[in-house]
């Protein structure tokens, strides 16, 4: 019996020291957790707080977030600068207009000279300053660039290399005065100014005659389109120097060399009828005195002569040398989108505002 109890006694002990083990390890993990839980859930706010969205476009706005979103509010009360603006558009009258008249000064006629062989006496500060006699309402092409000259070409450059035709002359219409023109009616049509380029080799094979075939042409495209006003015939001046080479008349515009540019004004003078070539005059002061503004040393003298060009055709005909024999196409370029922006204004009858 002594042994049964004492066998009795150990086993409750042994169950005891179990319980009492399992209860330490129970109250070890509670303190455990309590110490663990405050500090997961810390990292859970702070790391969640932070974290990009990574599809921002796609992800979708939660209620939360729209309640922080604006109030949306009416346009007339969130931005009343707009309702202005609204109303002066239906007026046709910008609140801050850009462009303003084409105007010209007798200041700047005394800018310009004009020389030549003609010795017809004529008022340069009347004719710069008084209206155009061209009407641009019409509808159909506005502009009609011809080339009397069409082979006339420029001193090769690397990258405009060419095959002779002549002596300064091709036939590649991307290397002579064509490609000129080509710029020109690009730059117009750009600017919503219907153009016509007639690309018609007009001195090639023979060379004399090239005048009277291509009255023959401008005749023909003004029948066809009378709304045309203005007529430009894209030559390549030919100068030489002391030395008997072909010469460069470059400018300085805006830090880049440009091929100077002359306008060439027929009358009558020489016997040919031409009644109104002081109407060409005064639309070639107009064109000179706006490159003056924006390109000053870009133009020559204005070149008054006795022959007519062909001119009589229309009050803004007018011959233009873009450069001379030694300048190179690219100069040249540059000259004729100096041109274009101020023929476009010239059409436009408006500029900027400086």
């Amino acid at each position: 019996m002594n042994r049964q109890k004492i066998h009795s006694f150990c086993l409750a002990l042994m169950a005891l020291a179990i319980i009492v083990r399992l209860a330490g390890q129970v109250q070890a993990y509670l303190l455990w957790q309590e110490e663990q839980t405050p500090t997961l859930w810390r990292v859970d706010i702070e790391s969640a707080a932070p974290m990009p969205l990574v599809h921002t476009t796609e992800a979708p706005v939660s209620a939360a977030a729209q309640d922080k979103l604006p109030a949306q509010t009416p346009s007339d009360e969130a931005w009343p600068e707009q309702t202005v603006l609204e109303a002066d558009a239906e007026t046709d009258i910008p609140v801050a207009p850009e462009y303003e008249p084409v105007t010209f000064s007798p200041e700047e006629a005394d800018a310009i000279a004009v020389s030549g062989a003609c010795t017809y006496p004529f008022d340069k500060a009347a004719l710069l300053t008084r209206p155009t006699a061209l009407d641009f309402s019409q509808d159909g092409p506005k502009v009609l660039i011809v080339h009397t000259h069409a082979s006339e070409a420029y001193t090769q450059e690397a990258g405009y290399e060419y095959e002779s035709s002549g002596e300064l002359r091709t036939q590649d219409q991307t290397r002579s005065v064509i490609r000129i023109g080509s710029e020109i009616a690009r730059l117009l049509e750009d600017a919503g100014i219907e153009t016509i380029h007639d690309t018609t080799l007009n001195d090639y094979p023979s060379y004399d005659g090239a005048y009277a075939r291509m009255e023959t042409i401008i005749e023909t495209h003004l029948a066809q389109y009378p709304s045309i006003q203005i007529v430009l015939d894209v030559h390549r001046d030919a100068v030489e120097d002391q030395s008997g080479f072909p010469a460069a008349l470059t400018a300085d515009v805006a830090g880049e060399d440009c091929a100077r540019l002359m306008f060439v004004v027929g009358t009558d003078e020489g016997g040919l009828e031409h009644p109104d070539w002081q109407e060409n005059l005064a639309n070639a002061l107009k064109l000179q005195a706006l490159l003056n503004r924006s390109a000053p040393g870009l133009c020559r003298d204005i070149d008054l002569r006795t022959e007519r060009f062909n001119q009589h055709e229309r009050p803004g005909s007018m011959l233009l040398e873009f450069g001379a024999s030694g300048n190179t196409l690219s100069q040249a370029l540059r000259t004729a989108r100096l041109f274009s922006d101020a023929l476009v204004t010239f059409i436009n009858g408006t500029e900027k505002i400086s």
